[in-house]
């Protein structure tokens, strides 16, 4: 995954948005918004640096991602995986009638389990 979407998954994971995180590494909002919406776009060591302190991530985390062979804080504390936050963004993408079909189709599944 690219840093705007490893990013987006440490702020998701901490329950944190831009303003927050701003307040937090003292990063203007705007700037962090420009890593989010800007594939391939890099902070500087610096901000990177605060970025990940704030999200109790590592650096190569924001950058890299998952690595399989050694996960993650983030991906020891989060019950979602990587597909799992794809799908969450495919889902955020919809229109509201289609959530609500997913949805019931959600519940007629679970329902089936228990």
């Amino acid at each position: 995954m690219s840093f705007n979407e490893n990013l987006k998954e440490a702020m998701y994971c901490k329950n944190l948005t831009t303003l927050q995180l701003a307040d937090l590494t003292e990063i203007n909002s705007g700037t962090i918004s420009n890593y989010l919406k800007t594939k391939g776009s890099m902070p500087p060591a610096d901000k990177a640096l605060k970025l990940a302190q704030a999200l109790d991530v590592s650096v190569d985390f924001l950058v890299n991602g998952f690595d399989s062979k050694s996960p993650s804080s983030i991906q020891q504390k989060s019950p979602f995986t990587a597909d799992v936050y794809r799908l969450a963004q495919d889902l955020s993408n919809l229109r509201k009638e289609e959530l609500n079909a997913i949805k019931g189709i959600i519940k007629i599944l679970k329902d089936r389990n228990t």
